[in-house]
């Protein structure tokens, strides 16, 4: 968090400019607000100006900011850089605290919950302004319930349909956490499941698009999405093969910036980071056996992993690629972190390969192995943006 400068996370300063607006108490606007008293306390220190254009997260849901513009709030009694980190400071505890209620709740998956939250870039974005720090902490919790529910198999009861019902409200306003809903038709209800989990669905999803609809999005300047949106209902066969080019191109790009690249992409851990911790992370599945998943909840898993890379692609075709790219650009393995969940349902197995004391050692091995890369990760971001510092301790 303090070895990172500011505007150092990806769109942290539009972040900051969002939060600010709540901070202020403007929580819908179509175009960035002008004039914010929250600006001016923090122009003490920090040098920044306001886009009077759309930018990134312009028209962003006002849930996504409700902690970092909580600590601009009490931070504007110092204002400037004391400010901006009790920002980051308010937001990163809410992100621990949702998340370690996650882990806390769910009868399932406890351990690969901790390797996902504990993942080099899942952590940069929870210290940030980042919107993703809220919504990839409240996906989390939201995935633990419906697990709990599911998986303890116990009959609903009034408080778990009032909270399922505002979750998934909640979850129309953030940055895609609408995904877990689709699990409800696994609740273990006796009548009326379907109809409950697409009123849910039904609801969340009119609320997301109506939020949606009227707020701009925001468009490369490289992008023309008239020219795409003409080409996916004319030709859907080229945004199939850009799809398809996307990933098979870029999966080596997907895996490494889902576990951590930092800065504008342009700061890197070593290679065999990446490798070591994508081979750690599978074995957590095969080492620590869970309560059996059936063959429909695996298929289902996959199929709501689909859906999600496809959805995301087509809005990244038409809001993001230039026309003359031959695969849709834009797309970052940081935005795989909240559905990481369903990965663990594709992943999870029950058969004991291993005895009791050897599943110990291997928690306590997870544990050092997690410790030691985010070490390493602070370590590599002094020597990226504090190198006086880093080389001193390197050389003593």
């Amino acid at each position: 968090m303090f070895i990172t400068p500011y505007d150092k996370v990806p769109d942290e300063r539009a972040h900051l400019l969002r939060a600010c607006e709540v901070a202020d108490g403007i929580f819908y606007n179509k175009t960035p607000a002008q004039n914010l008293a929250c600006d001016n306390y923090l122009h003490k220190d920090l040098n920044f100006e306001r886009a009077k254009v759309p930018h990134q997260v312009t028209g962003y849901p006002p849930t996504l900011y409700v902690f970092s513009a909580l600590g601009f709030k009490v931070g504007q009694i110092w204002g400037g850089h004391v400010m901006f980190y009790l920002g980051r400071i308010f937001n990163f505890l809410a992100w621990l605290v949702l998340t370690a209620l996650a882990i806390r709740i769910t009868p399932v998956f406890k351990w690969m919950f901790l390797f996902a939250a504990l993942l080099p870039m899942s952590l940069y974005e929870a210290m940030s302004l980042s919107a993703d720090s809220f919504n990839n902490a409240f996906a989390f919790l939201f995935f633990a319930y419906i697990f709990k529910l599911i998986f303890e198999k116990k009959e609903l009861v009034r408080k778990d349909y009032i909270l399922l019902f505002v979750m998934s409200i909640l979850s129309a306003f953030t940055k895609g956490a609408i995904y877990p809903i689709f699990l409800f038709i696994f609740l273990p209800l006796k009548k009326y499941k379907y109809l409950f989990a697409a009123v849910c669905f039904s609801v969340a999803f009119i609320l997301m698009s109506y939020w949606a609809s009227v707020n701009l999005p925001f468009i490369n300047s490289f992008a023309d999405p008239e020219y795409h949106k003409y080409l996916l209902l004319h030709n859907p066969l080229d945004f199939v093969r850009e799809y398809i080019l996307a990933v098979v191109i870029k999966i080596n790009f997907y895996i490494r910036s889902c576990i951590g690249i930092f800065g504008w992409l342009d700061v890197r851990l070593n290679n065999w980071i990446y490798t070591l911790t994508s081979i750690v992370f599978f074995s957590l599945f095969i080492f620590l056996p869970e309560k059996k998943v059936s063959n429909i909840q695996r298929i289902f898993a996959l199929i709501v992993l689909f859906l999600f890379m496809t959805m995301m692609h087509a809005i990244l075709y038409i809001t993001w690629t230039p026309p003359e790219f031959n695969k849709v650009a834009g797309f970052q393995g940081r935005y795989l972190i909240s559905v990481l969940p369903y990965v663990f349902l594709l992943l999870a197995q029950s058969n004991h390969y291993v005895s009791k004391k050897f599943q110990r050692n291997y928690k306590t091995f997870i544990l050092i192995y997690m410790f030691l890369i985010l070490a390493l990760s602070c370590a590599r971001l002094l020597q990226e943006y504090h190198p006086a510092v880093y080389y001193f301790y390197m050389f003593k």
